[in-house]
């Protein structure tokens, strides 16, 4: 059986083209328009990769969604990528901020990706805890918004009907390409489909540097380990 160090060794590019190959949505489990904040902005060589841990955040005015007893971070495992939904459009506040990446560091978290708004970013780029957002904000969460949900299947919606539903233990890998989400039934598919897709852009990559055209180098190349 793979394992999520050789996921690892794949870009988030590498493993979105393995998902669209297999038939995982039009968009290969890309969850769309969330970039890298820490530690550094859009650079570096950070790659995570790990189970994902899910929370719900409500607005603050919802009376009906549950409650939760504690702090969503104080229950996320070691090893997870906690992966925070926030409402769309109604607020701008973070619903992230130092505190909490101080407690998922200590409880040993891979990183969280946030579909919203963070704060204190110059704090969590100081201790290198991968932050992957849709922006910033100074407003904290308590007047805004609130925890609902751990563990339950969050929908995070995209421009262009770009939707992907991520599912907890689904396995998330993010880097400064982007972030996807992997069916954990589908580790060692996608591994296979990584490892001959990087083979063949190789061999193109090299043909191309050496004159070939791109047409001549897909139709020599690709398809050819399938």
């Amino acid at each position: 059986m793979a394992s999520l160090e050789q996921l690892a060794q794949y870009s988030t590019c590498d493993i979105a083209d393995a998902l669209q190959k297999l038939g995982v949505t039009p968009y290969g489990g890309y969850i769309p328009d969330i970039v890298m904040h820490s530690p550094e902005y859009c650079g570096g060589k950070t790659r995570i990769v790990g189970p994902a841990f899910t929370v719900e955040i409500v607005p603050k005015s919802d009376k009906i969604s549950p409650t939760l007893s504690e702090p969503f971070v104080d229950l996320a495992p070691e090893e997870s990528v906690i992966v925070i939904h926030a409402p769309e459009g109604c607020v701008k506040n973070a619903v992230w901020g130092g505190l909490m990446m101080a407690r998922a560091k200590q409880r040993g978290a891979k990183g969280v990706i946030v579909d919203g708004r963070v704060r204190d970013i110059l704090e969590q780029r100081a201790d290198k805890f991968p932050v992957f957002c849709k922006g910033l904000s100074i407003l904290g969460q308590a007047s805004f918004t609130r925890p609902s949900a751990v563990n339950v299947p969050i929908k995070i919606n995209g421009d262009f009907g770009m939707d992907i539903t991520v599912h907890p233990g689904d396995i998330v890998v993010a880097d400064v390409d982007g972030v996807v989400a992997v069916p954990p039934q589908l580790l060692d598919q996608v591994i296979r489909k990584c490892a001959v897709g990087v083979l063949e852009d190789g061999q193109c990559m090299e043909a191309i540097q050496q004159g070939m055209s791109v047409q001549e180098a897909f139709a020599t190349f690709r398809g050819q380990h399938s």
